[in-house]
């Protein structure tokens, strides 16, 4: 009975459940709208990050960062969008350890291309929540995202 105690207490009160259910069901959401794109919206978000670099490019630590994730799921994640041709991951001239990652003609086409149904998405997710709560857990989640990575710089 100790575990049923221990699942009872956990799916109360997890900040993690609730949150990966969140997302998954927001990303459904965004998936079905870049279906004709050919990307998934995690590769939209990836893609999007890569892009706001400076020049378009970024180093595989800052976007490790930008998106929290770690090194090595960061590139399996890399390796679809490279293969695809629509991402090069090269070395920095001014640091040969430094990997970037920079959207290539076609990734940034491709990521262009996308905006309609990413808005078509996000209008919809937006239209289910409701303005006012939309905005709100915009804002809660910045503010979470920024409390987790203040507290792991403080480990």
């Amino acid at each position: 009975m100790n575990h049923l105690h221990a699942a009872q207490i956990m799916a109360t009160d997890c900040l993690c459940f609730r949150a990966r259910r969140t997302a998954r069901a927001i990303t459904r959401a965004y998936d079905a709208a870049l279906r004709p794109t050919g990307l998934q919206a995690t590769q939209v978000t990836l893609m999007s990050a890569i892009a706001l670099g400076p020049d378009g490019a970024q180093p595989m630590a800052r976007l490790s960062e930008v998106l929290a994730l770690e090194i090595s799921t960061l590139t399996r994640n890399l390796r679809a969008l490279e293969k695809a041709g629509l991402v090069t991951i090269t070395r920095s001239e001014a640091d040969r350890r430094v990997r970037v990652a920079q959207l290539t003609e076609a990734g940034t086409i491709r990521l262009s291309n996308a905006l309609p149904y990413w808005k078509q998405a996000h209008n919809e997710v937006v239209a289910a929540l409701g303005p006012d709560t939309a905005a709100a857990l915009h804002t809660a989640l910045d503010e979470t995202a920024q409390a987790m990575a203040d507290t792991r710089q403080g480990e």
